[in-house]
């Protein structure tokens, strides 16, 4: 997720850490269920705003984007690197602001997740591998709604047969 800039011919000149960034992958949620959506934004502790974004839900074990983004903000785009809209990225280099809310639905539960971002302040500084907390998958509703009908159920089909 390393931007790719080219300025006067060269490649990019700065990257900066995780250790030192003024920008923070946040979500409000510490859990996701298969279908519910999980809003994600970037904090800046200057509020001066970022150009440059690159968004992706991984499995905290791997590299390869998860779920499906939809309704991008202004001045963002989904684009596709593994699966249909598993991404979102700035669409130009308009200043975007942690009012920006990018919306992730998961298609099922992919145990635990983080959101990876790389934020750009401009062409040649750049954040890469910010990270959220990890996030914990859960059943879908209907899945703990038949786990549930199971678990009662089960002791009254046991009752009535033991009467036979």
């Amino acid at each position: 997720m390393t931007p790719r800039h080219r300025l006067n011919g060269s490649s990019t000149e700065f990257i900066q850490g995780q250790s030192s960034t003024r920008y923070s992958v946040v979500t409000m949620n510490s859990s996701y269920k298969t279908g519910d959506v999980v809003r994600v934004w970037i904090e800046d502790n200057q509020s001066t705003g970022y150009r440059g974004i690159l968004l992706q839900a991984r499995r905290t074990s791997g590299n390869t984007p998860l779920g499906r983004w939809r309704n991008p903000p202004a001045n963002t785009k989904l684009i596709t690197c593994a699966n249909e809209n598993d991404a979102i990225t700035h669409d130009n280099t308009m200043v975007k602001t942690t009012n920006a809310v990018y919306e992730w639905v998961p298609s099922q539960n992919y145990g635990d997740i983080e959101f990876v971002a790389t934020v750009a302040e401009m062409r040649t500084l750049f954040w890469v591998q910010l990270k959220t907390s990890t996030l914990t998958g859960g059943a879908s509703q209907l899945m703990y709604s038949e786990r549930h009908l199971v678990l009662t159920a089960f002791p009254l089909l046991i009752s009535l047969l033991m009467q036979y």
